[in-house]
C-alpha cells in the first residue's frame, strides 16, 4: 500500500505541475544543453530522456537552479566512468566535490527510471546550500539504479564541512523517498563510502522511505544517516535487503544499515520484511548520543552473518529506548545477535514475540541499562523486558542483563 501512495505521489507533483519540457535528452551534449538552459530558466522543471538512451560523460552535469525539477530517464543510462576525479591523502581518505550528476539546490528533485553507472567519483550528489530556507527538500527516486561508483553511490549533503565533521548545515530538512530501486557495489575505490549517504546539520530532520529496494555489496555501509544539531531522524522501510555491505576497509568494517544522531534528536525507525545478511560490521547499528529518545520496531527482519553484532541499539546521554520486535532472526553473528544499551539518565522498555538469536558468538540477547557503565549498584529504575516466544540456541552465552526486569 505504501508502494502504491508514495507512486501515487510522484504522479500527483507531476500532474499538478506546469512543465516547459526541452527537446529529449540522448547524449551528454543534448543532456548539458538542458541542464544548462534549466539553470538558467526557473520555468523549466522537466527533463525527459530517449527511451533507453545511453550517455557518457566526460565532465559532471551540475544543476544551480532554484526551482524543483524532474528526470524522466525512461530506462536511459547515464556512465560516469570519465565524469570527475578525487584525491586520496597521507591516509588514504578521498576529498572531491566531484560526482556524476551534481544538484546545487534546495529545490525538489525527482528521478524515474535512470541508471546512473561507473561513476569515477559519486553518482548522484544533492548538495543543500547553507542559507537555505523554509520547507524541508523532498528528493523522490523511483526505479532509480546506481552502481559502481567509486564513492558513494547516492549523497545527500547538508554539512558545510568538506569531511562531514561538525554541526554546520541548513536550517532545512531532508525528505528521502525511494522506490523499486537499487544501490550496488558503491564505494569501491576509497574507505568510507556508502551505497546510500544522507548527511543532516544544522537544524532540520532527515525523513526517510525506502521501498522495494535493493542495498548491496557497498563498500561502506550500505545505508548511512548521519544527524548532528537539532533534528531527528524518521526511518521507514518495507521490503528492502542489506547484503554484502561494509567490505573495503578491513581494519574498520562497515554496516549494512547505520543511523548515528548527535545532539537533541530522536530516532525513530520502522523496518518490515528486511533482510540483512552477511555485512561485514553491524547489521543494524542505530547510535543516539546526547538528548533523545530510540524507537525501534521490527517485524520480519532477518539478520545473519555479520562479524561483530547483528543488531546493536545504543543511546548515550539523556533518553530513553522502546523495541518491539516482532518474528525477528539473528544467527550467525561475530558478537551478540540483538544489543540493546542504554547509558545516562534513561529506561529501556523492549517487546520481543517470536525472536530468535541462534549461534551467535557472544550472547543472544543483551540488554543492559547503566547510569554509570560498569556501575556497582543501580541507581534508576529498572527497565523492562517484555518476552513471548524467545528462542535461544547455540550462542555464547543466551541471554544478558543488568536492571532489565523481565515481565
Amino acid at each position: 500500500m505504501k508502494q502504491a501512495l508514495l507512486g501515487i505521489s510522484i504522479l500527483a507533483a507531476i500532474s499538478a505541475t506546469n512543465v516547459l519540457a526541452i527537446s529529449k535528452v540522448s547524449d551528454e551534449s543534448s543532456f548539458n544543453a538542458a541542464i544548462d538552459a534549466a539553470n538558467l530558466d526557473n520555468s523549466i522543471n522537466k527533463i525527459v530522456f530517449e527511451k533507453n538512451a545511453q550517455l557518457s560523460l566526460s565532465h559532471p552535469v551540475i544543476y544551480t537552479g532554484n526551482q524543483d525539477l524532474m528526470l524522466f530517464g525512461n530506462g536511459a543510462t547515464i556512465d560516469g566512468e570519465n565524469a570527475g576525479s578525487f584525491t586520496l591523502d597521507n591516509e588514504l581518505l578521498a576529498s572531491t566535490e566531484d560526482g556524476t550528476l551534481i544538484f546545487n539546490t534546495q529545490g525538489n528533485i525527482t528521478i524515474q527510471q535512470l541508471s546512473i553507472v561507473n561513476s569515477a567519483t559519486r553518482g548522484l550528489v544533492i548538495n543543500i546550500p547553507q542559507d537555505a530556507q523554509g520547507d524541508d527538500i523532498q528528493i523522490s527516486l523511483d526505479t532509480v539504479d546506481i552502481h559502481g561508483s567509486a564513492l558513494y553511490g547516492l549523497h545527500i549533503d547538508d554539512n558545510a564541512d568538506k569531511f562531514d565533521d561538525g554541526e554546520i548545515g541548513s536550517a532545512i530538512g531532508i525528505e528521502l523517498n525511494i522506490s523499486d530501486s537499487s544501490f550496488k557495489d558503491n564505494g569501491i575505490g576509497a574507505i568510507d563510502f556508502d551505497g546510500i549517504r544522507v548527511d543532516e546539520r544544522g537544524q532540520g530532520d532527515i525523513h526517510a522511505t525506502i521501498i522495494n529496494t535493493h542495498i548491496d555489496g557497498n563498500g561502506g555501509d550500505g545505508l548511512e544517516l548521519d544527524e548532528a544539531g537539532r533534528g531527528n531522524v524518521d526511518a521507514k522501510l518495507q521490503h528492502v535487503t542489506f547484503n554484502d555491505n561494509g567490505f573495503y576497509n578491513e581494519e574498520d568494517l562497515d554496516d549494512g544499515f547505520d543511523i548515528d544522531e548527535r545532539g537533541a534528536g530522536d530516532i525513530e525507525v520502522s523496518l518490515f520484511k528486511v533482510l540483512v545478511n552477511r555485512n561485514k560490521d553491524e547489521g543494524l547499528d542505530f547510535d543516539e548520543a546526547g538528548s533523545g529518545d530510540v524507537k525501534i520496531k521490527l517485524q520480519r527482519v532477518i539478520v545473519m552473518d555479520t562479524v561483530d553484532e547483528g543488531i546493536k541499539i545504543d543511546e548515550h546521554g539523556e533518553g530513553n529506548i522502546e523495541t518491539i520486535f516482532s518474528n525477528v532472526m539473528v544467527m550467525d553473528g561475530g558478537d551478540d545477535g540483538i544489543q540493546v544499551t542504554e547509558q545516562g539518565n534513561g529506561h529501556i522498555e523492549s517487546e520481543l514475540q517470536k525472536v530468535s538469536a541462534i549461534n551467535n558468538n557472544k550472547s543472544g540477547v543483551k540488554i543492559e541499562q547503566w547510569f554509570e557503565k560498569d556501575e556497582n549498584l543501580s541507581v534508576e529504575k529498572g527497565g523492562a523486558l517484555h518476552l513471548n516466544k524467545l528462542a535461544l540456541t547455540g550462542n555464547g552465552s543466551e541471554l544478558q542483563l543488568h536492571n532489565i526486569n523481565v515481565e
